[in-house]
């Protein structure tokens, strides 16, 4: 016979662990699905960031404790202690294949700030997890591992979680799922959502890279086969290794090779004596941000609703919220959308209206390549050697990159125009409209 659950919590990732850990803590009754049977074992390339940090994001700032390895958020009271090593990032520098760099920051001028010049930090994601989960466990969440969701239904005033073996029955259920989510796919969310490509993604573990900063985040901006490929070198939080991600949004382009040639070919010296060991991959879908991640009981969270730009941090604060909540909805008698009506004005004012935010902006980082070749980056980036304000917002780096790049466009639009005519269509044609040849390639999953 099925057990009923205040919440049944879909996904164990950031924002699943944090939203299960939360509902425990303030005595819920609640279940946490995963499909790993390992829930700390990392199965997707991932930079491993917590980011941004010394900023607002979805007007919350997060907040770590470097001795304690508290991490909290300013302005919501949500935190968790993670137990396992860390690195302060102090700079993020984009590169093109030719050398030429654009400089957010100096990270030796921020170490003079010591924790408060830090721009991320980077951490062990399993060990971040494991610390959620015994966490989670410790408040007395119910964990099922090695569980595949594959139906969501709303039955008699409750949500039916159905799974291969078994069911569980929630007063509400919290879809954390990810961007592949099975629960905003059979809830229809997908039908009407716009749908941007299919994301590979191919991650390697490497040591002794020779990057000139060890406490700086490198992005190197390419042109590969006619699309786009983004490749993040980013401090591991141990000696002499980085978390090295190839991202591209053209499931077709092989990565493999895109390596190959990335290591031997370009004008970047780093890989010399490096130490490769292949990690993980992941695809995943790039879809439209969600308008109300609400249905039938179900609240959505982190990747299930945005376009990647969560970050771990949205996923965290996102997760969070949802179970808080929820413990107002039962705490009150609202079992309903109007009970658990303040995450959905969390949603609504601090992203998806909000007036700081540009939904779906960040696909920019990743569609200049598409269109701009690797010469026409190498130039665009040699007029913008400078060093501008140290960050790694996901937002406010347009903000700072498009005031820098007012300051050149006249001498661009003389020596190289067709970079301003490419940059213009960023501004003119969607996200969907570039990337139609790459979507055409992939498989949503509507």
């Amino acid at each position: 016979m099925a057990q009923h659950y205040d919440v049944v919590v879909v996904g164990a990732g950031f924002a699943g662990l944090m939203a299960a850990k939360t509902a425990g803590e303030v005595g819920l009754k609640t279940a946490l699905i995963e499909m790993k049977h390992d829930i700390t074992a990392q199965r997707r390339a991932d930079t491993q960031m917590i980011l941004p940090m010394g900023e607002d994001y979805l007007d919350d700032r997060i907040l770590f404790n470097s001795a304690t390895g508290l991490m909290s958020f300013a302005h919501n009271g949500l935190s968790f202690k993670y137990e396992g090593p860390h690195r302060n990032i102090y700079a993020f520098h984009l590169y093109s294949v030719d050398g030429n760099c654009l400089r957010f920051g100096i990270a030796a001028e921020q170490k003079k700030r010591g924790d408060r010049g830090r721009i991320a930090i980077a951490l062990d994601k399993s060990k971040a997890f494991a610390s959620l989960l015994n966490q989670a466990q410790a408040a007395g969440v119910d964990v099922f591992a090695g569980t595949t969701v594959k139906d969501v239904k709303k039955s008699n005033g409750a949500v039916n979680v159905i799974a291969h073996d078994k069911t569980f029955i929630g007063t509400f259920c919290i879809a954390a799922d990810g961007a592949n989510s099975r629960i905003a796919q059979v809830l229809g969310f997908n039908k009407n959502r716009g749908y941007y490509s299919s994301m590979n993604v191919l991650g390697y573990y490497m040591r002794n890279l020779q990057v000139p900063d060890p406490d700086t985040v490198y992005y190197v901006i390419a042109q590969y086969e006619k699309t786009g490929v983004i490749t993040a070198l980013v401090p591991r939080p141990y000696e002499n290794e980085h978390a090295v991600v190839f991202i591209c949004l053209d499931c077709r382009v092989d990565l493999f090779k895109f390596y190959e040639y990335f290591t031997r070919e370009t004008n970047l010296p780093w890989f010399k004596n490096a130490e490769a060991k292949l990690v993980n991959s992941s695809c995943g879908n790039m879809w439209s941000t969600i308008e109300k991640p609400f249905k039938d009981n179900v609240l959505l969270v982190g990747d299930t609703i945005w376009c990647q730009e969560s970050e771990n941090f949205g996923a965290l604060l996102s997760g969070g919220k949802a179970a808080m909540a929820v413990a107002y909805a039962l705490d009150e008698g609202k079992p309903n959308e109007a009970g658990i009506s303040s995450y959905l004005e969390f949603w609504d004012k601090h992203f998806f209206n909000s007036p700081h935010y540009k939904r779906d902006q960040i696909m920019g980082n990743y569609m200049l390549g598409a269109i701009l070749n690797n010469q026409e980056i190498g130039y665009l980036f040699s007029k913008l050697n400078m060093v501008l304000k140290a960050s790694i917002h996901p937002y406010t780096l347009f903000g700072e990159l498009g005031q820098a790049l007012g300051g050149v466009v006249p001498e661009i639009q003389k020596e190289m125009p067709q970079v301003l005519a490419g940059l213009g269509r960023m501004q003119q044609e969607s996200p969907a409209d570039i990337l139609r040849d790459a979507a055409s390639a992939g498989f949503p999953n509507r």
